[in-house]
């Protein structure tokens, strides 16, 4: 995200003397003695208001809880689940300097009709009042008491146990990242026949070769990263040579697709197709792949960590 999107974040929490959670890009604490999360609908007018609620002591009630909803202009949808209630909050873009103000309107409403209403905060799991606070569970902000998170994280290092002692299929894997490749190389032709040398064939080059072997093959190791990149390299290159051999075959009647394909490098070396044309277009997509490969693989390994990490979040 931008920093402009990060800083505006940051304001509104500080306009709602509410803490906010870089990494989580969340907004966090307690208001008017309700503890809650705000979640910003990426870049759009959209947050979503998450509470652990009581209503007298028993699980809250869906209708009792939309009756806040009515003639608000910001206010505009709720869900229970459970201790869990969420509402959805339209207060404009986040970097509108009005926004924070609507969003204030919202809560004090909200947070007013509970007390009305003698909703109580309270553990999302287990109900208890007057224990609960703020952590992260899986990436996931979460309201509960700490015996509650203890669970959450023992279950946690379990699967992660099982995840770490798991092995790796390796030929389903190389099975996987080949059939994810032919993605990349169906996208290297068909915009290339277009007229393009796009970024979005070496993108999908990368994320399904990659995908490919980690949903085949169980877990994306540095073996199955180096073997990917190498059937990456090799596509790359076919997918272009593919590309290629069906421009030659559509302008030069007398060839053959099968033959253009075949004859290509002695056409390049030969001088009849100027070779640095193909070799340029070439290396834009291996980079373009490259640009893919990268993120994508920090993306795995950070979601990866995200998956078992669990902590008490500060406010």
């Amino acid at each position: 995200m931008s920093s402009k999107y990060m800083h505006a974040l940051q304001d509104i929490a500080h306009q709602l003397n509410l803490s906010f959670h870089q990494e989580m890009q969340t907004i966090y604490g307690e208001f008017n003695d309700y503890k809650m999360v705000l979640l910003p609908s990426k870049e759009t007018q959209f947050f979503t208001l998450k509470l652990s609620l009581k209503e007298k002591g028993e699980l809250p009630n869906s209708e009792s809880i939309q009756r806040v909803i009515d003639d608000s202009k910001v206010i505009k949808n709720s869900q229970v689940q459970g201790h869990l209630v969420h509402y959805v909050l339209k207060a404009g873009r986040i970097t509108k300097a009005t926004t924070g103000e609507k969003l204030k309107e919202a809560l004090d409403r909200i947070t007013q009709f509970l007390k009305t209403e003698q909703f109580t905060s309270c553990c999302q799991d287990c109900g208890i009042e007057g224990a609960e606070s703020f952590y992260n569970v899986s990436g996931i902000p979460t309201i509960c008491c700490e015996d509650c998170f203890k669970l959450y994280t023992d279950e946690l290092i379990a699967m992660n146990q099982v995840e770490e002692e798991k092995q790796d299929n390796f030929v389903a894997g190389l099975v996987g990242a080949l059939l994810g490749s032919l993605v990349g190389v169906a996208a290297i032709v068909l915009l290339g026949q277009l007229g393009f040398v796009s970024a979005l064939s070496g993108l999908l080059m990368a994320v399904c070769s990659l995908k490919g072997y980690e949903l085949l093959g169980g877990k994306l190791t540095n073996k199955g990263m180096i073997t990917t990149g190498i059937i990456m390299v090799m596509m790359v290159y076919f997918g272009t040579r593919l590309d290629w051999a069906i421009s030659i075959a559509r302008f030069v009647p007398e060839a053959s697709f099968v033959m253009a394909f075949r004859v290509l490098p002695e056409l390049i070396s030969e001088g009849f197709i100027e070779g640095s044309d193909f070799y340029f277009d070439l290396t834009l997509v291996y980079v373009f792949t490259a640009l893919g490969a990268i993120p994508t693989i920090i993306a795995m390994r950070k979601n990866k960590k995200t998956k078992y990490e669990s902590y008490r979040m500060s406010a």
